[in-house]
């Protein structure tokens, strides 16, 4: 097939796929044997599985044990035709609510963990680090060691701080900071706070994750933060949420609404600043948000290993008919070298 109609063999080129998760090493004992570990209380719920709490919040921790190890996942890797994961710690891991000590002490072990998988790999895997975000002079010191020391390409960041969003002043330091430093922001939903309500149906994931990764987006757009950091560069899991799928009405709330107006461009100017995945279980969807945003601002993502995730992200961009051969093969691996800086020999 020609350029323009898509293609059925698009991607001898790298494939990288940007969402992709795991467990700290360090955390698995503590685990398995309900151990308290940095201010987090490890357990197992009525079902067995494990649980993490702090305080009185508790959530269960959805994967599977043993854990898969770094040379088993790249077999999983090779079949599904993924050259490069860019991995980032599980949601189920973003505890907040730490006192600092504990968050520093958290995050700068989960960073040391990352770094010891990609070691062994570093051709295959690369890593965005975790901040203790309740404490941003603790995250900006972290960010500076992940971006330095540790050599990650970003940090992979909650889409509120405990309740805070990301338009806020006292979270602006680490934003500013990941700017300087050239790092990627990449915006993932956890504590979803809709959850007391949506109780029904997975509803706290089908509708609560793309909600609070929409909030996230609108905050850094209407509270100007993108006026005030130009060169901040960001992702956004789940395809934004309903953020790029709603930018109309964005608009014309920037148009009616004087609390919306203040921000220097319209909305969908600054959406088309922003890179976002391809998790939209949908070729309409992903079509339209390609059209938005621009086909050199979407990446390749699955979010591994978790069932609400792509299961084969290369064959669903593959599939997609309605893509051209040179929109696949920036979507499946060329937008993300960019975009992160990666050199990636393609083994597929």
């Amino acid at each position: 097939m020609n350029d323009q109609t898509g293609t059925s063999n698009p991607a001898q080129a790298p494939t990288i796929d940007t969402h992709t998760h795991f467990l700290p090493q360090s955390a698995v004992g503590p685990a398995e044997r309900g151990e308290l570990w940095h201010g987090i209380q490890f357990g197992h719920n009525d079902l067995g599985r494990i649980t993490s709490s702090v305080g009185s919040s508790s959530q269960e921790i959805p994967w599977p044990m043993p854990l898969e190890t770094p040379a088993a996942r790249l077999a999983t890797m090779d079949a599904k035709r993924v050259d490069r994961h860019i991995l980032s710690i599980s949601p189920t891991m973003y505890w907040h609510s730490l006192d600092n000590t504990n968050g520093r002490g958290f995050a700068r072990t989960a960073n040391d963990d990352l770094a010891a998988i990609i070691a062994q790999a570093p051709d295959r895997y690369s890593g965005l680090g975790f901040l203790p975000l309740q404490d941003p002079e603790g995250s900006v010191a972290e960010l500076e060691r992940c971006m330095g020391d540790l050599g990650f390409r970003g940090i992979m960041v909650c889409t509120h701080v405990n309740g805070t969003d990301w338009d806020d002043d006292g979270l602006f330091p680490i934003l500013e900071a990941a700017e300087a430093l050239g790092a990627v922001v990449y915006f993932h939903p956890g504590k979803v706070r809709t959850a007391a309500w949506m109780t029904k149906y997975h509803l706290r994931n089908l509708i609560g994750n793309p909600l609070e990764t929409t909030v996230a987006l609108a905050s850094l757009i209407f509270g100007g933060v993108y006026d005030k950091l130009p060169g901040l560069k960001t992702c956004f899991s789940h395809a934004a949420g309903y953020g790029v799928l709603g930018v109309g009405r964005f608009d014309h709330g920037h148009e009616v609404r004087p609390e919306a107006s203040t921000i220097a461009q319209l909305p969908s100017d600054y959406v088309r600043r922003i890179w976002v995945d391809t998790i939209t279980h949908s070729e309409r969807t992903l079509r339209y948000i390609v059209d938005t945003v621009g086909a050199d601002r979407v990446v390749l993502g699955s979010d591994y290993p978790a069932d609400m995730g792509e299961p084969d992200p290369v064959d669903f961009v593959e599939s997609c008919d309605s893509l051209s051969d040179t929109e696949k093969k920036a979507i499946l691996g060329g937008n993300a070298a960019a975009l992160f800086g990666l050199s990636v020999k393609a083994t597929s």
